[in-house]
């Protein structure tokens, strides 16, 4: 190595002339963190709404009552388009009907009596007694008496109750079957160390270990996150020795009340989309809607003056804005993970930036494996290892029920 000689300087020296690598830098002790808490959704089932699973595979139970809405069904073989007057014996799309069922025609007002049922038959019929209220022509206080109306291919009908005579016996018994979605665990890991060498080094943030540990933590938090998000339910058991189990999201799990804006979101497709959301009662009349930037852009255009804000303490600590709709009340999130690709190597990237998600609270769970909720395990390394391995470990999914009263708006440009 060649030596160099020193350089002869007059006066006295500046923070310019000296040698810089001599001087002590300022340097802030801590790090400030891009978007540290991106995980709304996580954050609040954690603290609200999570239940050990005792499987790997967990299910629940769902049931909904049977729509009592069908429809004449005149595909079936039959030569006319259209049922007369003195028909009685009419095909139907699905077998929900009942003796002593009272059937509306929405269209024309007509109330019948179903007197028996051919499930047998393809497609199902009924058989009925016509116009037993007598709205279409005068009423002689005979059932049947009045003159019913043609009933065309396709005509709704709603059951409306049932009807029988004084001293009749009791009818046939019915119920429905019950569902059991299911869903699994599935297992994340986010592991983070250092050699013995920088841990014993002398840094300005101080060791490496606490930092790490937060930064992966976060790291952790958004990967359980954007699985809740846009998982599938998957099992991969090809190898049993290497089974892979995946969670199922909101993406997999809500298959109702799915709206495409297809563009500019306006307030008559927001309220439409809303009715679908809040139309059943087998849910409280509250909804989390976790929107993208995009989306509550354009809420505050929309809502702008029916927007409130709900105390920290309330939420969690998430900044929530209430907004109280005619269908019922939605309490907004910002949500950053709903983004659109911002790599820029596609001239139309994809993604979620126009997505917004509906969703009641009660009725979805943080289901993790008994015993192996988050927990940081701590010197995992090889023992011949020359440093320190941490690592965070979850093994967890999610329990959506009732799709119906969850709901995905997409599409939004503006």
């Amino acid at each position: 190595m060649t030596w160099t000689p020193s350089t002869f300087v007059r006066g006295p020296e500046t923070t310019e002339m000296g040698n810089v690598s001599r001087r002590v830098r300022d340097v802030s002790d801590t790090i400030q963190y891009l978007d540290p808490d991106a995980a709304p959704f996580t954050v609040m089932l954690m603290k609200a709404s999570s239940r050990a699973a005792m499987n790997s595979k967990f299910e629940w139970i769902e049931k909904q009552l049977p729509s009592k809405w069908d429809a004449i069904n005149n595909a079936g073989g039959y030569s006319a388009p259209y049922y007369t007057t003195p028909d009685t014996v009419f095909a139907v799309h699905n077998p929900i009907f009942s003796v002593g069922d009272v059937v509306l025609v929405p269209r024309t007002g007509e109330k019948m009596l179903v007197s028996s049922i051919n499930t047998g038959a393809s497609p199902t019929t009924i058989t009925v007694v016509r116009d037993v209220t007598g709205v279409m022509t005068g009423d002689t206080g005979a059932a049947g008496s009045g003159t019913a109306g043609v009933l065309v291919n396709n005509d709704d009908l709603l059951v409306i109750g049932t009807s029988f005579a004084e001293g009749s016996s009791s009818p046939q018994e019915k119920t429905w079957n019950e569902t059991y979605p299911y869903n699994y665990t599935q297992i994340y890991k986010d592991a983070f160390g250092v050699s013995d060498t920088e841990e014993r080094s002398e840094l300005y943030t101080g060791k490496d270990r606490p930092r790490l540990r937060l930064e992966r933590g976060i790291e952790h938090k958004i990967n359980l996150e954007r699985s809740a998000l846009f998982g599938d339910r998957y099992l991969n058991n090809a190898n049993p020795a290497n089974v892979y189990r995946y969670t199922g999201g909101l993406t997999y799990f809500l298959q109702d009340n799915m709206v495409n804006a297809g563009g500019i979101l306006t307030e008559p497709t927001m309220e439409s989309w809303l009715q679908g959301v809040f139309a059943h009662v087998g849910a409280t009349d509250t909804r989390v809607l976790f929107a993208s930037p995009l989306v509550i852009s354009v809420l505050d255009m929309i809502a702008v003056a029916r927007l409130h804000l709900v105390p920290r303490d309330e939420t969690f600590g998430i900044t929530v804005r209430q907004w109280v709709t005619s269908h019922g009340v939605l309490n907004v999130i910002k949500h950053r993970l709903l983004e659109t690709s911002p790599t820029g190597y596609n001239t139309t990237p994809a993604g979620y930036g126009g997505y917004a998600f509906a969703v009641d609270p009660t009725k979805v769970l943080f289901r993790y494996m008994n015993g192996r909720n988050t927990r940081l395990e701590t010197d995992i390394q090889l023992p011949d290892e020359d440093g320190w391995k941490d690592q965070y470990l979850t093994e967890a999914g999610w329990q959506i029920s009732l799709s119906p009263v969850h709901g995905i708006l997409s599409g939004v440009t503006g």
